[in-house]
């Protein structure tokens, strides 16, 4: 048996991560995991919205992404994790300290769009029926729009696959393509 195979889809907010991942968790088929997924269970068990955000809910929902998927590759199962890895530095080497426990092949996706297109997506899910309550969306704009407008994020240092994906419209991603590479991959 190989090596598993670690599918990073990586973006900026709004970069089509989640809906990408989840689709290629059906067609693959391999078990998917979200920063964001255990961001918003977190921030409900822990009863945020009567009792305030805890300072280290944000690490934390890292620390404990990474100890999952450790436990899925421990038993030699590829896997894709999605989310928004922003600090390519900082986060690659929590990926690459987790490869020297639970050796791994990485293959990154980086979803990438038009920026314009990207704030105008931000800007709709702001208080959009579904979105979490935990999300500090109109806050993070402000800090962040002109990294949105760069419209991508650079990819982070791991020895591995990096694909760049381009989710601006429905023609502009080639799915099938992508979906060949990552089957190849974890084969």
């Amino acid at each position: 048996m190989g090596k598993p195979t670690l599918i990073i889809v990586n973006g900026l907010p709004g970069s089509g991560k989640t809906t990408l991942s989840r689709r290629l968790a059906v067609d693959v088929p391999l078990p998917i995991f979200s920063r964001d997924g255990i961001y918003e269970t977190l921030y409900d068990a822990l009863d945020c919205n009567s009792h305030g955000m805890p300072p280290l809910l944000a690490k934390s929902t890292f620390t404990l992404l990474y100890y999952v998927l450790g436990s899925v590759l421990a038993g030699g199962q590829s896997v894709i994790v999605e989310g928004f890895f922003g600090r390519p530095d900082l986060r690659g080497a929590e990926f690459r300290e987790l490869q020297s426990k639970h050796d791994f092949e990485p293959l990154q996706i980086l979803c990438q769009a038009d920026g314009a297109v990207l704030v105008e997506r931000f800007m709709a899910r702001i208080g959009a029926e579904g979105r979490h309550s935990g999300h500090p969306d109109v806050a993070w704009l402000e800090e962040n729009k002109q990294r949105l407008l760069q419209g991508r994020l650079t990819p982070m240092p791991l020895n591995g696959q990096i694909v760049e994906v381009d989710t601006t419209t429905p023609d502009s991603l080639n799915y099938a393509d992508l979906l060949q590479r990552i089957q190849t991959a974890i084969q």
